[in-house]
C-alpha cells in the first residue's frame, strides 16, 4: 500500500471521526436542552399546582376570588358569604359593619356627578375596612372591589380620618369620673389580683418609610424605622388612651414623661382613689414594664437577677400577670388588622390617622361583643427593651408596701 493510499484512508478516518464527534456533540446539547425544558415544565407544573392549591376555595376564599372578572368579586361573591367569611376578609362582624355604615356614613357620602359615579358609603366602608385588614398591595385590593389604585389609597385615608374625627373621643376614654376610676381599678383587681392599678401602660412600633432627611431620628433598637404608639389599656383590653407618632429613635421612659398623661395621673381625683399598706399610701396608678422610670404613680418590675428574693419575684410576677394585658391588646390589634404589621408608605399624618382608626375598631368590636378569632388573639412579639434605673424614693416606698400586701393576700 503505497503512501498516497495510506494518505488517502487516513483523510477519510478523520473526517469520518470529526463528523462522528460532531453528532455526539449535538446530541449531548440536544439532551441538555430537553433535559432543562423538561425541569422548568415541571417547576412550573408545580407552581401552577401550588398556586391552584393556595387558591383553592375551601383554603381561601379572599385569594380565589382575585380571578374573577375586575369588581365582581365584591357584587357577586360577597353578598353570598357566610357570616365567618366575611369576617376573615373583613375583619369584623356583619353588625360592627352595619353599626359603622350607621355612625360614620353619612359622613363619607359623596355627591353623584355627570362626569363620575359615586361609590356608594357601604363599598366605601368595606374597601376601608379590608385594607386595613390586609397586607396585600393597593393594586390588588383595587382589582377586588373593580376601582382604581389610587381610589383605593384615597379612600382609605378619608374613612380613618372620618372615624377618628367623629368617634375617636367616643370610643377611647380615659377613666375620669370616680366611679369610672374605681370600675378600672376593680377590674384589675378582680382578673389579676393586683391592687390600685388604673391602667397597664407599653408602647409597640409601627414600621414606617421614614421622611427623607430624617431616617436616624426614626431608626429603632429593633433595626428599622418606626413610630411609637403609645397606649393605656384596661383589664377588658380596651385602649384607654392612646398617643402616636414619636419617632422610633425615642425611649419608653422619655416618650412617657413628656407626655399629658404623666401629668394628669397626678390630679386630685385620682389621688383621693387608695389605700394604705403598712402606713403607706397606695394611690391608683400605672404599670409598666422596666423600661419606665420608677414612681408612685408607675409600677415597674425588680431588675431581674439571679437567686432574687422570693417576695420581689412574686412582685414581678402578679405585676407581669396584669401588665399582659396591653401586649395581648397590641397583639390583638395587629393580628386584626394586618396593615400594621407591613412596613406602612404614607405620610405620617396619614400613618397616624390609620393606627387610631384602627383603636377605634378594636374597642368598637369589643364593645359589641365582636370578639377576635382564636388565631388572631395572640400576644404581641416583645422585644428585649433597654432598662431604665430611674426611680423616685416614693415609688420605692409604694412598691416595696404592694409586695408587703401580695405576701398578706396570696394567690
Amino acid at each position: 500500500m503505497n503512501e498516497k493510499m495510506l494518505a488517502t484512508l487516513l483523510r477519510l478516518y478523520l473526517t469520518k471521526k470529526l463528523k462522528l464527534n460532531y453528532e455526539i456533540v449535538k446530541t449531548r446539547l440536544e439532551c441538555q436542552r430537553l433535559i432543562h425544558n423538561y425541569r422548568r415544565n415541571l417547576t412550573i407544573k408545580h407552581q401552577l399546582i401550588l398556586l391552584l392549591l393556595d387558591h383553592s376555595f375551601s383554603l381561601n376564599v379572599r385569594s380565589t376570588w382575585v380571578y374573577k372578572k375586575n369588581g365582581q368579586w365584591w357584587s357577586e361573591i360577597v353578598p353570598r358569604m357566610s357570616d365567618h367569611q366575611f369576617k376573615e376578609n373583613f375583619r369584623v362582624e356583619r353588625t360592627t359593619y352595619a353599626c359603622l355604615i350607621d355612625k360614620i356614613g353619612p359622613y363619607l357620602e359623596k355627591l353623584e356627578t355627570n362626569y363620575r359615579a359615586t361609590i356608594p358609603v357601604d363599598k366605601r366602608i368595606a374597601i376601608a375596612l379590608y385594607t386595613l385588614g390586609s397586607s396585600s398591595e393597593l393594586r390588588k385590593i383595587a382589582h377586588l372591589f373593580g376601582i382604581g389604585r389610587s381610589t383605593t389609597g384615597e379612600i382609605l385615608r378619608e374613612f380613618c380620618s372620618t372615624l377618628v374625627e367623629t368617634l375617636f373621643y367616643q370610643f377611647i376614654k380615659f377613666p375620669k369620673s370616680p366611679d369610672e376610676i374605681k370600675e378600672t381599678i376593680n377590674g384589675f383587681y378582680d382578673k389579676f389580683n393586683y391592687p390600685m392599678c388604673i391602667g397597664s401602660v407599653d408602647g409597640t412600633h409601627i414600621a414606617i418609610k421614614p421622611p427623607k432627611g430624617y431616617e436616624t431620628d426614626y431608626y429603632n433598637y429593633k433595626k428599622h424605622h418606626s413610630i411609637i404608639m403609645r397606649a393605656i389599656v384596661n383589664s377588658d383590653l380596651l385602649f384607654t388612651y392612646v398617643n402616636i407618632g414619636a419617632s422610633g429613635r425615642c425611649n419608653d421612659s422619655s416618650i412617657y414623661n413628656r407626655s399629658s398623661l404623666s401629668q394628669v395621673i397626678e390630679d386630685p381625683i385620682y389621688d383621693n382613689h387608695y389605700m394604705m399598706i403598712n402606713q403607706i399610701k397606695v394611690r391608683c396608678h400605672f404599670i409598666a414594664d422596666s423600661a419606665f422610670s420608677l414612681s408612685k404613680t408607675l409600677m415597674k418590675p425588680f431588675p431581674e437577677r439571679p437567686n432574687m428574693q422570693k417576695e420581689y419575684s412574686t412582685f414581678n410576677y402578679r405585676l407581669s400577670r396584669a401588665r399582659c394585658s396591653v401586649e395581648r391588646t397590641f397583639g390583638a390589634l395587629k393580628n386584626r388588622f394586618r396593615l400594621l404589621h407591613k412596613k406602612i408608605e404614607y405620610n405620617l399624618s396619614n400613618i397616624t390617622n390609620m393606627v387610631k382608626a384602627a383603636t377605634i375598631l378594636h374597642n368598637l368590636c369589643i364593645l359589641n361583643g365582636d370578639n377576635d378569632e382564636i388565631e388572631w388573639n395572640t400576644t404581641a412579639v416583645v422585644h428585649r427593651k433597654p432598662s431604665c434605673n430611674s426611680h423616685t424614693n416614693d415609688g420605692t416606698d409604694v412598691r416595696n408596701a404592694i409586695v408587703k400586701f401580695f405576701l398578706c393576700n396570696p394567690l
